[in-house]
C-alpha cells in the first residue's frame, strides 16, 4: 500500500474538531499500472518475386518501446527500425533487393517490445531468380500456312501471350525447362509479310520474339498518269508499292531525289531543272530492293521533260540533231533573257556548207545576230558578231535619250567586217559555244552604260566587244551606244534562235544549251 501524504493530515485535523486526537485511514491505489503490450498486424510468411518486389508492410501498435531485428539486413530494409520517442505506433515498410541467384532466400524479422517476453516474427521468402530462355524461331511461316517452333528455357512457370489472333501455340504454357512450343498459322490474307509479337514470361521475367509469316514479294511503281515534267524546271512525287527495303536511281545527274529509299509502301519526290536540251528529254528511274536476301527484278519508270525551245518552222530534227540541205534548221528558246552567260554544246558537227548561227529576233527592232564558221559573200571563211537596231528612228527612248543596243546597221546592210573575230578552231572540232552579256561602263562615252559582249569557242575567248573594237566617240550614238536594258528600261529580253545558218548542208548535234543569269 502506498502512503497518501495529502489524506492523513485532513483526517487528523477533523478528529482534532470533533475528539481530542485523530486516527489514520487505510491506503487507496486509484491509479493501478498498465501491463506492457504490443500487436503486430502482420502475415506470419511473405512470399516475394525476386525481381522488383513490392514492399512488404504492416502496422505496430505498442504501449511500450519496441525494435525490429533481421537476420538478412544485407537484402531487406526495414523502416521504421524501432519505436520514436514521441510515438509507439507505426506503419513498417521492408523493401526487397533483387535476388541474383536462382535459389529462394528466407528473412526473419523479429519484433521485440520492452517488457514483453517473446518477440513477434515475421518471416519473408523471396523467390529464386528466373532462368529463361527462348530459342530463335526455326524459320518463317509459308505464305499458304503452317508452322515453326521455338524452345523455352525456364526453372519457373511461363506462359506465353500475343496481341495478334492468327497464330497459336502448343503449349501455351509450362513449368519444366526446355519445352518445344509448335506455333502454327493459316494462310496470309494476301501478299503482304506479317509479323507477330510473342511475349514469354515467368512471374518476374520475361522474352519476346518475332514470328514472321512470308508474303508474295511485291516491288513496283504506284499508279501514276503525271510523268511529264515543264521546262521550267520542276517538282513531283511518285508512289512506291512494296513489301521489302528498296531505293531508287536515274540514268542522268540532272535528276534529284528529295529521298532515295524507303521500306514498305511509301513515296519519292524527282526535280528537275530548268531543260537544257532542243528536243523533248526521257529519263528512266529503277526501282530496286535495298535488301539483298531479296532477289527480285528492277522496275524503271520513264519520265519526260519538254524542251526550252520550240521549232522554227519544220526544221528536220531527230532528237537534238538538226540537219539541213541548201537551206537552214533552227529552233529557238520559250522565254526571254536579257544578261547572262549562254552555253552551247555540242556533237557530231559535220556541214560541208553553212554555219553555226544564233539570230535573235528580239523585241523593240533589237537583233543580236552571230555566226561560226561558213563563208561571207566573197567567199572568205568569217565568223562574224552584230547587233543593231534598225534605224535610228526606231530605236529606244530610256532617260530622254536614244539607245542603241551597240554596234552598227547589222545583216541589212551585210556582214558588219569590223567585228569579225578569228580562231584556229574549225567548225568540225566545235565542242562549246558561250556567249557572256552584261552590264558595263565605259567612261568618255555619250553612253556611258554600254552591254560587254565576250564569246568563247571551246573554252578559248575569240571575241571581246570593247572600246577597241568601238574606238570612235563622235560615233558612239549610233555604233557603240548605251545598253538597252539600263536604269529605266522596260525591254523584255531577246528570245534565242539557234540553229544551222546559210545555205547549210549536213547535220549537228546539240547536246545542251544552258542559261546562267548575271546579276
Amino acid at each position: 500500500m502506498k502512503n497518501n501524504p495529502i489524506l492523513k493530515p485532513a483526517v487528523c485535523a477533523a478528529g482534532i474538531l470533533l475528539l481530542s486526537g485523530c486516527y489514520q485511514t487505510p491506503e487507496i491505489d486509484s491509479q493501478p499500472d498498465q501491463a506492457p503490450k504490443i500487436t503486430v498486424d502482420a502475415k506470419s510468411e511473405y512470399i516475394v518475386a525476386s525481381k522488383s518486389a513490392d514492399p512488404v508492410t504492416f502496422s505496430i501498435s505498442s504501449n511500450t518501446p519496441w525494435q525490429i531485428e533481421s537476420d538478412s539486413e544485407a537484402w531487406c530494409t526495414v523502416s521504421p527500425g524501432a519505436s520514436a520517442t514521441s510515438s509507439l505506433v507505426a506503419d513498417i515498410t521492408v523493401t526487397l533487393d533483387d535476388n541474383t541467384d536462382e535459389n529462394p532466400r528466407t528473412a526473419t524479422l523479429s519484433v521485440i517490445a520492452e517488457g514483453v517476453e517473446d518477440p513477434v516474427p515475421v518471416k519473408i521468402t523471396q523467390n529464386g531468380k528466373s532462368n529463361l530462355e527462348i530459342s530463335s524461331p526455326s524459320g518463317e511461316i509459308p505464305e499458304d500456312g503452317g508452322n515453326v517452333t521455338f524452345t523455352v528455357t525456364s526453372n519457373k512457370a511461363w506462359t506465353i501471350s500475343c496481341p495478334q489472333t492468327w497464330i497459336s501455340f502448343s503449349p501455351d504454357r509450362g513449368d519444366g525447362s526446355d519445352t518445344p512450343v509448335t506455333v502454327t498459322a493459316s494462310a496470309g490474307p494476301g501478299s503482304d509479310r506479317r509479323t507477330a509479337t510473342v511475349r514469354v514470361e515467368t512471374e518476374d521475367d520475361f522474352r519476346t520474339i518475332n514470328i514472321v509469316q512470308e508474303g508474295g514479294v511485291r516491288l513496283a511503281f504506284g499508279e501514276t498518269e503525271d510523268t511529264q515534267f515543264s521546262y521550267s524546271g520542276e517538282t513531283k512525287t511518285f508512289a512506291v508499292d512494296a513489301t521489302m527495303m528498296w531505293k531508287v536511281s536515274a540514268d542522268d545527274p540532272d535528276v534529284t531525289f528529295n529521298t532515295a529509299s524507303g521500306s514498305g509502301p511509301g513515296e519519292f519526290s524527282v526535280t528537275l531543272p530548268y531543260s537544257k536540251y532542243i528536243n523533248t528529254k526521257t529519263y528512266t528511274i529503277t526501282l530496286e530492293s535495298d535488301d539483298e536476301t531479296i532477289d527480285v527484278e528492277p522496275q524503271t519508270l520513264t519520265i519526260s521533260q519538254e524542251s526550252f525551245a520550240t521549232p522554227v518552222g519544220t526544221p528536220t530534227m531527230e532528237g537534238n540533231t538538226l540537219s539541213a540541205q541548201n537551206g537552214t534548221a533552227y529552233v529557238k528558246s520559250r522565254d526571254l533573257w536579257k544578261y547572262g552567260t549562254f552555253t552551247w554544246t555540242f556533237s557530231d558537227v559535220d556541214l560541208s556548207s553553212g554555219y553555226f548561227d544564233i539570230n535573235n529576233w528580239g523585241a523593240d527592232n533589237v537583233v543580236l545576230m552571230i555566226r561560226f564558221g561558213g563563208s561571207s559573200a566573197n567567199g572568205t571563211n568569217d565568223n562574224l558578231f552584230s547587233a543593231k537596231i534598225n534605224s535610228d528612228s526606231q530605236c529606244l527612248i530610256i532617260n530622254g535619250k536614244k539607245v542603241f543596243w551597240s554596234v552598227d546597221n547589222g545583216w541589212e546592210s551585210g556582214w558588219n567586217q569590223d567585228f569579225q573575230y578569228t580562231t584556229d578552231i574549225a567548225l568540225g572540232e566545235l565542242k562549246t559555244f558561250k556567249l557572256e552579256i552584261k552590264p558595263q561602263t565605259w567612261s568618255g562615252f555619250a553612253q556611258n552604260n554600254v552591254v560587254s559582249r565576250k564569246i568563247w569557242i571551246n573554252d578559248v575567248l575569240v571575241f571581246e566587244f570593247s572600246k577597241d573594237v568601238c574606238p570612235d566617240p563622235e560615233r558612239n550614238g549610233r555604233w557603240c551606244g548605251g545598253d538597252i536594258w539600263q536604269s529605266g528600261s522596260t525591254h523584255p529580253g531577246l528570245q534565242y534562235q539557234f540553229g544551222i545558218g546559210g545555205n547549210g548542208n549536213g547535220s549537228m548535234t546539240i547536246d545542251s544549251f544552258e542559261y546562267k543569269p548575271i546579276e
